[in-house]
């Protein structure tokens, strides 16, 4: 395949990819598929995904569509063509043609254009219109749900046939954490009783780790769509959640202009009608079941220790999520188990700010002011840190950077 090196050097280094063996793994009641990341030049890498037994039927490996998927970024990160040992769809390819010129342009410290050499070129159809939903109990995924499968939301026609969940074991929470990940999967089964015609995917991966936690703001829908991508021969796309408002579309790893280019013809990657935040948690009012089970936390485990299923009520998503439902009126939900205080609301600068923390919180505070509680305690304490903040000279102003992990 051709076209990459326009305007750059000849990339030398070689990354190649292999789909290894697939391993039937009894202890652990999972099929265990093993994907080889071989660099002359560094260590190599092996990749993995653990798919339960009983769910083992819906997946397909017979193109490299998905490893092609997570390999992608590190080959980018490495400057090295990415050879794959294996067919590829053609559409995909062209897809990832156009993603790699957004990359590279929106974070050119990090990734450079390859070239990407498969063993041969496919093209499939879809197997039908069947979508998965990507759902880890988060803000973003119960609005998809509301709208898509409740269809209680405010998204009216642009509804997608949702036929299953799929949640990713080391997306938010650790894979180390093998209790708690089956504690989140039983929770999201029962969110979900009610209609017992989806089918419930988890897939166990350390995808997130190969590509490096410290840029999973930049890889994270590569891990999403490449994991959907093994379900391909089953349903026809996977539905991602949107993160930013349109008002605030900087770049970012999920994003409308991008997620869609992690498509082939035969496997569609979505992202969501855009609204913000506190629009999709004022929304969520209307199903009180997701409010008791969301799962906003994911630092809660690396910074404070607390267990990875549950919402540590720390850290700056959970104090963030907290104040939103303060803004809007809403009593705090029982999936928050500990009380929001002044001294929480003040740590939020203990982290340093990026453009995307200052605008979820700006986003809290309007939400207060229009709901006529700007003299709250909580909301006076964050209009100072907003507005510290705000007139502060930072380097990124002006030019997005790389959040604060």
């Amino acid at each position: 395949m051709n076209g990459y090196h326009e305007g750059i050097d000849t990339i030398m280094r070689k990354l190649d990819l292999y789909l290894d063996e697939t391993e039937s793994c009894d202890n652990i009641g999972k099929f265990k598929i093993h994907v080889r990341l071989e660099r002359p030049y560094d260590q190599d890498l092996r990749l993995w995904y653990a798919v339960p037994f009983d769910q083992w039927a819906y997946c397909s490996m017979d193109l490299m569509d998905a490893f092609v998927i997570a390999a992608l970024l590190k080959a980018m990160e490495d400057q090295a063509t990415l050879k794959v040992h294996g067919p590829v769809s053609t559409s995909l390819l062209d897809n990832l043609e156009e993603y790699q010129r957004i990359f590279s342009t929106w974070f050119p410290e990090k990734y450079t254009r390859i070239d990407i050499l498969p063993d041969r070129e496919v093209e499939e159809a879809k197997v039908n219109d069947k979508t998965i939903l990507s759902f880890s109990g988060g803000v973003d995924g119960s609005f998809s749900a509301l709208n898509h499968i409740l269809r209680r939301g405010p998204i009216k026609r642009k509804l997608f046939d949702i036929e299953a969940i799929l949640y990713i074991e080391g997306f938010d929470v650790n894979i180390d954490y093998d209790t708690e990940c089956r504690v989140v999967v039983e929770r999201n089964r029962r969110l979900f009783e009610k209609f017992p015609s989806l089918r419930f995917l988890n897939v166990r991966t350390n995808l997130k780790y190969l590509l490096s936690i410290k840029k999973f703001w930049t890889s994270h829908a590569c891990v999403l769509a490449s994991t959907a991508h093994l379900f391909r021969n089953t349903w026809g796309g996977c539905l991602v959640g949107s993160s930013h408002s349109y008002r605030h579309l900087y770049p970012w790893g999920s994003h409308p202009l991008t997620d869609r280019l992690l498509s082939s013809k035969s496997f569609e990657i979505h992202h969501d009608m855009v609204f913000t935040r506190v629009e999709k948690l004022k929304a969520l009012f209307a199903w009180p079941e997701a409010l008791d089970n969301l799962k906003v936390c994911w630092e809660g485990q690396y910074r404070y220790n607390t267990p990875p299923d549950i919402n540590c009520c720390r850290c700056d998503k959970c104090i963030r999520t907290m104040l939103a439902f303060k803004a809007l009126g809403h009593e705090i939900p029982q999936s928050f188990p500990e009380d929001l205080t002044a001294e929480k609301v003040m740590s939020l600068k203990n982290k340093p700010f990026d453009w995307s923390r200052l605008m979820f919180l700006t986003e809290v505070l309007h939400a207060a002011i229009e709901n006529g509680k700007q003299d709250d305690p909580y909301f006076v304490l964050l209009n100072q840190i907003i507005e510290e903040e705000t007139n502060a000279d930072r380097p990124w102003r002006g030019s997005p950077k790389a959040p604060v992990q």
